[in-house]
């Protein structure tokens, strides 16, 4: 018998509530502010009427179009040839496949457009009363009908009224001012914006024919505390610049930066007159061209004036946003003009590109040196000089290929500071048109008007409080208070150096009993040559020691060879080369550092030695992979041992087949590494070091006056935090279908062993591609159990989940399950065993913003952000759930972003501040850093640890192949078995290895 959803046992979860009162309303606690927040209020007409609803589907004959960019255009140029649906102001469409109309069709259903071709179908499914007394059953389906009505206007800009607009505004050239990508409306602009937005970067011009631009999106947000809000949020993507010619892309490529108009003619249009094109830049050249839309023009593309000037100006004036029928798509670089030849259909002779200009067209080609463009044409070869080539006239949004150099400019040029982005929606919620851009919502327009919809012109302000911080305390009892919320502090790099706790030096056991062993840590060397070098280059052994001076000055021993001249013991160097060595001989290398270690480095019975291997990497994968399109990080093909992404081998190899401890550094990171306390980047390493190996740096103060740790640490009462999340395939290995097993995602669980919450240890299992929900998850929360209890010789009295990456549709389904199998977790171990849960629900994804009214609260260093530890509880939450939103990363460059927290189930009687205080407490844990971190540290190492095996699991499947030429197989449970064992650490390494 079929169950209707409205019975399936987890629809009829309910959520915890929201405990009565709040934090801001506790003057005692923190100190409280108001926010602006980047929601305005949305207004439903007060007279309901009937909305009448239909079914769209768009099609390219029998292709269902599903893609926004495609479906969306297409629908409307349809309509606009066949005069359907006009006047267009009464109906709106959400650009997929829903149409929504103040008036009824004249039929219910029908077809629209040529069927052998474009047309779409559509069908009337329901109607319903819209206005601001009417509850709304669908919620995101009403989202999506307010956030189409106040955006029709830009993603339909051929209405009468916007174009009178367009006009009025001096925008004639311009067929429309925004390009819509997915919900973000991207600016044209044809001139740049006046210095009224604090010198934002609206508009930047990068190398090699890029722009970025900036894009407006407009989130409608139902149930909130405030009523119904819009959700305003800025975005950037590169687009290709307006006639942009080609020659010019080659010549940025050679210069490696944007050059002049004035530069190109002084110097390089003599060059290129002599000038062939190496290998090297003629692959960048296809790579950032690739499937490009172009324009071929002989007209108006590149000109010599009569003194003999190069000039490139007629193109920018002439036919603007015009259709070309010229325009055609990249396909690939040929021969020179003066040497690619070609049939030509007249005459059936073979001749070159340049007599064809010459003899057809009187053309005397300027460059006939340089590679010709191909267009793709499945029918006959065509191809065009390149100096009558040039990107089309409308901006396209640009997904190609970008170098090293461009990525890092961009990052450097078009990050928006605080008061940047606030300043600019504020503008844009005004609904005041920048420089020749109108508005990109207008509350006058016909569809806002027709639909009466309003949305106010003004930020709504939040309430918030700035949480009091927790006491970190390092060894010997040295505190630290962050009295300024600053999210900041320094242990390694001051004098006195913070040490780390006395008792984490010592190796973690199971039995109480055990006598005491203190860890000493031995290092030893790996260096990885690039593919196609028979060596690495020498490093520096002095940056060696100074790596293990630091570790001990830290307070965790090292293994020395002569302490008094500052000189640590290395127990092995070697180095590997694809050209010379085989991948076994890398297990091989780490299997020796295993052996007769004791005999030779141990002093004393108390003392245990801990191998670590530096690999030290000389080249980055991505750098190789900028050099050749064609590398992998795969091992069966060029490049798998190389640091980057993934170096996937060596971490399976070493952290899961051997057991031994790894550092991977980059060779120039290697070279950077210098004394304590003076170098912040040697601090970095180890903390990192420190963490892997399980010597803990830092606690929390349990006995100080943050009242939510204490209770969260108390011995008698101790609790289990766990951080769960799911590591899912790249885009890449979804589509490949010989990508096998790495098609599957990958699930990490981390838990602390310890009473004070600072050690955490991990499993990892796997489990269907793209599956949010934990298969078994009860097993991995048995095993967390466990551990924690073997640990502390008792049970912990609570349980808590912070849990990443789904989303709030997801909630009841996956709520009910994993709450489900953390119950039964706990009656596995024993039927009488009931801890108290907790469920908390961590997301990065959304689009809600604060920003601080006076900027006087704020830190100058950190861009006047709001302050780490800043809670807004109020007016932007929901209705819907217990949920709150929590600032806690340092903002340095742009803009800090909130976490949203939603504490759907919970069992452990707490006030009301005692979440959102423990969740800015846990963010001080993270071990790697001396900074506040974006959401807690558990959730931190779930993501890290997650990473990690799915990284290990590409190196186990990779050698697998290897060694049995084929894949494991996932239909048998003995393959799935020993492929969770491979990917999860090797039992001899007890530290926090994900790290």
């Amino acid at each position: 018998m079929q169950v209707s959803r409205a019975d399936m046992a987890h629809n009829k979860q309910t959520f915890f509530e929201r405990p009565e009162g709040s934090v801001f309303e506790r003057e005692t606690l923190g100190w409280k502010t108001e926010l602006w927040t980047n929601h305005a209020l949305v207004h439903l007409p007060t007279q309901s009427f009937t909305i009448y609803e239909y079914n769209i589907d768009v099609k390219k004959g029998k292709t269902l179009w599903t893609k926004r960019d495609d479906a969306g255009p297409t629908f409307r140029n349809i309509c606009k040839k066949t005069k359907f649906l006009l006047p267009d102001s009464y109906y709106v469409f959400n650009d997929v496949n829903m149409l929504w109309s103040t008036k009824q069709l004249p039929r219910g259903s029908g077809v629209v457009g040529n069927e052998e071709r474009y047309h779409f179908i559509y069908k009337f499914t329901r109607s319903f009363q819209f206005g601001e007394s009417v509850e709304h059953v669908d919620s995101q389906l009403f989202s999506t009908l307010i956030d189409a009505i106040a955006t029709s206007r830009v993603r339909f800009p051929q209405t009468k009224t916007f174009m009178i607009l367009i006009q009025m505004m001096n925008c004639s050239k311009c067929k429309n001012k925004y390009k819509v990508f997915n919900r973000n409306m991207f600016m044209i602009q044809d001139r740049q914006h006046d210095d009224v937005f604090e010198k934002a970067p609206i508009f930047v011009s990068l190398q090699n024919g890029i722009d970025i631009r900036t894009g407006i999106s407009i989130g409608i947000k139902l149930n909130l505390r405030a009523g119904i809000t819009a959700c305003y949020d800025l975005s950037q993507t590169m687009f290709t610049r307006p006639c942009y010619p080609i020659i010019r892309l080659l010549v940025e490529i050679i210069q490696g930066e944007t050059i002049s108009d004035e530069e190109f003619a002084d110097k390089w249009d003599k060059q290129l007159i002599k000038s062939t094109v190496t290998e090297k830049n003629q692959k960048i050249m296809e790579r950032i061209l690739n499937k490009m839309l172009l324009r071929y023009t002989t007209e108006n593309a590149l000109k010599e004036d009569e003194s003999g000037k190069w000039e490139e100006e007629n193109m920018k004036e002439n036919n603007r946003y015009r259709k070309n029928k010229n325009d055609f798509t990249f396909f690939e670089l040929v021969g020179t003009a003066e040497r690619q030849t070609f049939i030509d259909d007249t005459t059936k002779k073979e001749r070159t590109v340049a007599e064809y200009y010459l003899t057809e067209k009187n053309i005397r080609l300027r460059y006939p040196n340089l590679p010709c463009i191909r267009k793709r044409s499945p029918k006959k070869f065509i191809a065009y000089p390149m100096e009558f080539v040039t990107m089309v006239v409308e901006p396209q949004r640009f997904d190609g290929y970008t170098t090293r150099e461009m990525k890092a400019m961009m990052i450097n040029r078009t990050s928006f500071t605080a008061r940047q982005r606030r300043i600019l929606l504020q503008h844009i919620i005004s609904q005041k048109p920048i420089t020749d851009i109108p508005a990109a919502v207008d509350n006058n327009d016909a569809f806002m008007r027709n639909f009466g919809v309003v949305i106010e012109k003004s930020m709504l302000k939040v309430n918030a409080t700035v949480l009091p911080p927790p006491t970190v305390v390092y060894g010997g009892n040295d505190k630290f208070t962050d009295e300024h919320s600053e999210g900041a502090w320094k242990a390694l790099d001051r004098e006195p150096m913070r040490k780390v706790l006395e008792g984490s030096v010592y190796v973690r056991t199971k039995d109480r009993n055990t006598p005491k062993l203190k860890k000493r840590l031995l290092g030893s060397i790996l260096k990885i040559a690039a593919p196609g070098r028979n060596e690495a280059p020498d490093i520096d052994d002095t940056n060696y020691h100074n790596l293990m001076k630091a570790i001990e000055k830290a307070g965790q021993p090292v293994v020395w060879e002569n302490e008094e001249i500052g000189q640590a013991a290395i127990q092995n160097s070697w180095e590997f080369s694809q050209l010379k060595n085989e991948i076994d001989e890398i297990d091989k290398y780490f299997q020796s550092l295993l052996t007769h270690i004791d005999e030779k480095y141990k002093k004393e019975e108390d003392e245990v030695i801990i191998p670590i291997c530096f690999v030290i990497f000389e080249s980055r994968f991505t750098t190789l992979k900028e050099k050749d399109s064609s590398i992998r990080n795969d091992y069966n093909e060029v490049i798998q041992i190389v640091k980057g992404n993934h170096s996937d081998v060596v971490k399976y190899l070493a952290d899961n087949k051997s057991g031994i401890y790894t550092q991977g550094m980059l060779f120039d990171t290697f070279n950077q590494i210098g004394f304590l306390p003076a170098s912040d980047f040697t601090s970095l390493i180890v903390e990192k070091i420190l963490g892997k190996v399980g010597t803990t740096h830092r606690k929390l103060d349990s006995e100080g006056e943050h009242k939510s740790w204490k209770k969260v640490t108390n011995p008698k009462s101790p609790t289990l935090i766990l951080g769960v999340d799911v590591c899912h395939p790249n885009s890449r290995d979804r589509k490949d279908s010989e990508a096998g097993v790495r098609k599957l995602s990958v699930a990490s669980i981390v838990g602390n062993i310890d009473i004070e919450c600072n050690e955490y240890r991990s499993s990892s299992k796997l489990q269907s591609v793209g599956e949010e929900k934990i298969v078994m998850f009860k097993h991995e929360v048995k095993a967390r159990i466990d551990d924690f209890t073997i640990h502390n010789a008792i049970r912990p009295a609570h349980i808590v989940v912070y849990r990443d990456g789904f989303s709030e549709g997801d909630f009841k389904r996956i709520l009910y399950e994993e709450k489900l199998d953390i119950e039964n977790a706990g009656r596995l171990i024993d039927p009488a065993y009931q801890p108290t849960i907790t469920y908390i629900v961590v997301t990065k994804r959304h689009h809600t913003r604060f920003f601080l009214t006076n900027e006087s609260e704020g830190i100058e260093e950190q861009r006047y952000n709001v302050l780490p530890g800043t809670l807004v509880e109020d007016t932007v939450t929901t209705k819907n759930y217990y949920d709150f939103y929590l600032t806690t990363q340092v903002g340095q460059v742009g803009l800090a972003r909130p976490t949203h927290y939603y504490v759907l189930w919970n069992t452990w009687k707490c006030r009301d501040a005692f979440w959102p205080t423990l969740t800015h407490a846990l963010t001080y844990t993270f071990c790697r850093t001396t900074t506040t971190v974006s959401v807690p540290a558990p959730v931190l190492y779930a993501h890290l640890a997650a990473k990690r095996a799915k990284e290990t699991l590409d190196g186990a499947v990779e050698l697998y192949r290897k060694d049995h030429e084929r894949d494991y197989n996932m239909e048998s449970y003995a393959d799935v078995a020993e492929l969770t064992r491979q990917i999860n650490n090797h039992p001899n390494l007890d530290g926090m290895i994900f790290v």
